[in-house]
C-alpha cells in the first residue's frame, strides 16, 4: 500500500510540472529572439555627393583643415575656398578656365590662415586664408610646414629649409649614401622628392630606391638609412607617418609599412590604383588611398585594406581626409565629391554609395 501511494505521488508531481510549463489558453508561446530581430535598422549611411565647381577646370589638389573648410587648386592659377563643405566655392585666385595662370598642383595648410600653393617652380602664400601673394624666386619641390614660419622642401636630393614662411630658403642637406649593389660597394648621390613630418621635429624624405632620410631636429640635420636590395622598383612615390616611428611608403602602387622609424619595411596587402597613389590618415586607425576610380581604405591603422571601385564622373586626381567621417576628392572638369555620413533616408542628385567608416573612439586623434 505504501508503494502504491509513493507511485501515485510521483505521477501527480509530474503532471503538475507539465501543466506549469504548458501555456495558458489564448496565450501564444514565446519564440526565442533571433539576432536579426535584436539588431535595430541602420539610422545612417555614408555617401559620395557632388559639390562641383561650375567651370571646366582641371583640379589638381585639395586640402581641408576641418570638415567644412578647405581649399582646392587647379589649372589657370586657380585657388578655390569653401567654409561650408563645398556647398559654395569662392575663387581666391583664378577660377576662369580661359585666364592665364600656372597649374597649381600642390596645396598645403598648417592652420585655417596659413597656407601655400605651388606651381612647378613658383610658390604662393596666404597668412589670412583668403588673400595670396607670390613668393619671389625659383622655388621647386613640394613644401611641408611644421609651423606658420618654419618649412621644408626637397628636390633632386637636396633639402631646403625656411624660417620666414617660405620667403627665404637655405639648403641644409644633400643626400649621398654608401650602399652595396650586386655585391659591390658604391657611394652615390640619392634623389629625394617625397616628404612628411609626423611631428614638428621628426620628419622623413624618400625617393630613390632603398633610401630613407630622417631628421629628429626639425630638418636642421639628416641621417640616411639604406635598406636592403630587393627585386622590383624600389623608388618611393609617397610617404605618410602616423607617429615618429610608424609609417607607410608607396612604391609604384605597392604599400609598405615600418614600425621602427624606417629601418625595416614590410609589404602590406592592399590594392591601390596604378599611377603614384597617395596615402593619408585621418587618425591612427582610418586611412585612405584614392586615385582614378579606386578607393582603398583601412580602419585598423593600415594592417588591413579594402578596395572599392567608385564610378566618379571623372578620374580622381587628389583627395583630402580631414576626419574619418568626411573626405573630398577632386578631378577634371571642376569635379569635387564629398564623402559624409547622412540619415538613412537622405537622397541627393548624383549621390554615390560609400562604405560607412566606424565611429571614432575617445582616444583617437589626427596623426598630422
Amino acid at each position: 500500500m505504501k508503494r502504491f501511494v509513493s507511485v501515485l505521488a510521483l505521477v501527480l508531481y509530474g503532471m503538475s510540472l507539465t501543466l506549469a510549463q504548458t501555456p495558458r489558453a489564448g496565450t501564444p508561446a514565446q519564440k526565442p529572439t533571433t539576432a536579426a530581430q535584436k539588431a535595430s535598422p541602420p539610422k545612417f549611411k555614408a555617401i559620395w555627393e557632388p559639390v562641383n565647381y561650375k567651370e571646366d577646370l582641371v583640379l589638381f589638389d585639395v586640402y581641408f583643415v576641418s570638415k567644412d573648410e578647405g581649399w582646392v587648386t587647379g589649372a589657370a592659377g586657380t585657388i578655390l575656398h569653401t567654409k561650408d563643405g563645398g556647398t559654395n566655392w569662392t575663387a581666391e585666385l583664378g577660377g576662369d578656365p580661359h585666364a592665364e595662370g600656372g597649374e597649381l598642383k600642390h596645396v598645403f595648410f598648417k592652420d585655417p590662415t596659413h597656407g601655400w600653393a605651388q606651381a612647378w617652380n613658383s610658390l604662393f602664400r596666404t597668412t589670412d586664408g583668403e588673400s595670396w601673394q607670390q613668393v619671389t624666386g625659383d622655388i621647386r619641390g613640394d613644401v611641408f610646414f611644421v609651423s606658420d614660419l618654419k618649412g621644408i622642401r626637397v628636390i633632386a636630393g637636396r633639402i631646403f629649409a625656411t624660417e620666414d614662411g617660405g620667403i627665404g630658403w637655405k639648403q641644409v642637406f644633400t643626400c649621398r649614401a654608401k650602399m652595396e649593389v650586386q655585391g659591390l660597394t658604391q657611394e652615390k648621390d640619392c634623389d629625394l622628392w617625397a616628404l612628411h613630418f609626423p611631428t614638428a621635429t621628426v620628419g622623413y624624405a624618400m625617393g630613390a630606391p632603398r633610401i630613407t632620410a630622417r631628421t629628429e631636429d626639425g630638418g636642421v640635420t639628416w641621417n640616411v638609412l639604406v635598406g636592403p636590395e630587393q627585386p622590383g622598383d624600389q623608388r618611393v612615390s609617397d610617404v605618410f607617418f602616423l607617429d615618429a616611428n610608424t609609417g607607410y611608403q608607396v612604391r609604384t602602387n605597392v604599400l609598405y609599412r615600418t614600425t621602427d622609424g624606417g629601418q625595416n619595411w614590410q609589404g602590406v596587402i592592399a590594392k591601390l590604383e596604378a599611377g603614384y597613389p597617395k596615402v593619408k590618415f585621418a587618425d591612427r586607425e582610418v586611412g585612405w588611398s584614392c586615385l582614378g576610380g579606386t578607393w582603398a581604405y583601412t580602419v585598423d591603422g593600415g594592417k588591413h585594406w579594402t578596395s572599392r571601385s567608385v564610378r566618379f564622373p571623372a578620374p580622381v586626381i587628389s583627395f583630402s581626409l580631414p576626419t574619418r567621417d568626411r573626405g573630398y576628392v577632386v578631378g577634371d572638369h571642376g569635379m569635387i565629391y564629398r564623402y559624409r555620413v547622412v540619415p538613412i533616408d537622405y537622397t541627393s542628385k548624383g549621390m554615390l554609395e560609400a562604405t560607412l567608416m566606424p565611429e571614432a573612439s575617445a582616444t583617437q586623434s589626427s596623426p598630422n
